[in-house]
């Protein structure tokens, strides 16, 4: 990854994100451009805006072995879920994000993954949760429980906030907003892609607007 594609800033676009230059910590900034994206076209279009931040993985037991059809299978399936999905003929407006993540001691990958949505349509991020729960089994074709990581905890164990609801009205707005895209960076990451066999893609999800 060329250096120019790399920022090490606290901050990206005017919103703070999860860097550290004492510690080498950087973030892709074509991942964070993408999402930023995504994020500018959602609260334009909506009032209120919803984010759930979830983690996909597979079995450790080795019962599922590794192949990157699978995190196709789940987003295109996660995602016609949501197309199809009306509250009070509100549209969900789905906008999903995925990157990969696996060190060098990791059989396989895991995924972050980021759920923007119309939260008009959707107030609750267990709806985003269980969602994915039931279409990554699916693409997996296993029952194996706790394949999802809810991201509501951290690594200490405390819990840490999910489901982050901008609404446009609110004097706290931008200060929402800040969180969500400071929790959304972690998708880009520059740690932790070392056990990534070349080529594989290094982001995707749902289309940008033209």
């Amino acid at each position: 990854m060329k250096k120019k594609n790399l920022t090490f800033e606290e901050k990206f676009n005017g919103y703070s994100i999860n860097t550290s230059k004492e510690k080498n910590l950087g973030c892709f900034v074509p991942t964070l451009e993408r999402y930023n994206q995504h994020l500018e076209d959602m609260t334009i279009k909506h009032n209120k805006v919803m984010q759930t931040r979830f983690d996909l993985r597979y079995p450790s037991d080795g019962s599922v072995k590794f192949d990157k059809a699978h995190i196709y299978k789940f987003s295109d399936g996660f995602k016609k879920h949501f197309s199809r999905m009306r509250n009070s003929n509100h549209k969900v407006d789905l906008k999903l994000d995925w990157s990969p993540d696996q060190k060098d001691s990791s059989v396989f990958p895991h995924y972050h993954c980021n759920a923007l949505v119309n939260g008009n349509a959707v107030q609750s991020e267990y709806t985003i949760l269980k969602a994915a729960e039931h279409y990554w089994g699916k693409a997996l074709k296993s029952e194996n429980q706790g394949l999802v990581n809810y991201c509501n905890k951290g690594r200490d164990g405390e819990k840490q906030e999910n489901g982050l609801m901008y609404r446009r009205d609110d004097e706290r707005c931008l200060e929402v907003k800040d969180k969500m895209v400071y929790q959304a960076s972690y998708l880009a990451k520059i740690r932790d892609k070392e056990g990534l066999r070349k080529g594989s893609h290094s982001r995707g999800g749902s289309q940008l607007k033209k």
